[in-house]
């Protein structure tokens, strides 16, 4: 669902909170967020931005203000998008575990590890923990194709 009026209006003070213009605005987006894209520009009324996406260039402009942005407390916007990180991982875990139980990948974490640093991390060894939005965005497209492709029924 992409962002309400009410958020982009929110991410429009937030940017004029944080000081910053609107080129460096595109560029936050056009950096940190691959689906910003609409119509050949980068925008944040682009359809596919969603409310993680939200929270997490919020974030992003709470870090460049200073760490406190407009009216709310210290860190509230890095807290929120955490949260949506945890939300990932738990989902993470869960297709990694239905996937395991279906003898599909390795158990015991070992064939999540693996699938991590082969097909996310570009070979380089990391944690489920260390990985941020995009890391996180793949692995869980990559294992729920998988999943699809193997017949394993992982349940939302």
């Amino acid at each position: 669902m992409p962002w309400t009026n009410k958020q982009k209006q929110l991410a429009v003070r937030g940017c004029k909170g944080a000081g910053i213009d609107d080129d460096q605005r595109r560029d936050v987006l056009l950096r940190n967020f691959a689906h910003a894209h609409e119509g050949g520009r980068v925008t944040s009324t682009a359809a596919k931005l969603n409310s993680r996406d939200f929270e997490a260039y919020m974030a992003i402009l709470e870090r460049m203000a200073g760490g406190t942005l407009l009216h709310f407390s210290a860190g509230y916007w890095a807290r929120a998008s955490a949260d949506s990180l945890g939300r990932m991982r738990y989902r993470a875990r869960k297709l990694a575990a239905a996937l395991e139980a279906a003898g599909k990948l390795e158990s015991g974490g070992v064939g999540l590890a693996g699938w991590i640093t082969r097909r996310v991390a570009g070979g380089i060894p990391t944690a489920l923990e260390d990985l941020e939005y995009h890391g996180l965005m793949a692995l869980i497209v990559g294992l729920e194709s998988y999943a699809k492709q193997n017949a394993v029924n992982v349940a939302a």
